[in-house]
């Protein structure tokens, strides 16, 4: 159960709740969602299609803060939308993913039976929508923190 099973695992997850759901990508076609790890494809050429609609899944960082203590992961997920919508609204398409994600976490913390989200104090889940504007494409981003087993100091008399 490393880092990168949790990200694995993660965009499986998100996979599924919008398996049903289709967004409009850059050439006006419904589409499924994109969850891509880290980062952005890179681009063939200029005439290659955008990657919206996309969830990146991002590692930030960890903290192993004992010995016997699991390790603590920071995740960011970065929602990106296309809506050429006249009524500029499609920040509404965000708040619903991100309604989504915060509901199937706050309902069950445990993600394949492996990992713990944390939602307290010190590991709010958290969202935010981007300020400024780039009409037709909107921006979001959400910050959530999992529990994972970490490796254990060996014990050399058992």
């Amino acid at each position: 159960m490393t880092v990168r099973n949790l990200q694995k695992e993660l965009m499986k997850d998100i996979g599924n709740i919008f398996e049903k759901d289709l967004f409009k990508d850059s050439l006006g076609k419904y589409v499924s969602l994109n969850i891509y790890a880290q980062n952005l494809p890179i681009r063939e050429d200029e005439d290659a299609p955008d990657p919206v609609p996309y969830i990146l899944v991002r590692v930030l960082d960890g903290k192993v803060k004992g010995w016997v203590e699991a390790q603590e992961v920071q995740v960011m997920l970065i929602l990106g939308c296309f809506d050429d919508n006249i009524n500029n609204d499609g920040h509404e398409i965000l708040l619903e993913l991100i309604q989504k994600i915060e509901e199937r976490f706050l309902k069950n913390p445990i993600l394949s039976k492996q990992f713990m989200f944390l939602n307290d104090e010190q590991h709010p889940f958290e969202w935010a929508l981007q300020e400024e504007e780039s009409f037709p494409y909107v921006f979001g981003a959400i910050s959530m923190s999992f529990r994972i087993p970490t490796i254990r100091k060996e014990d050399k008399y058992t």
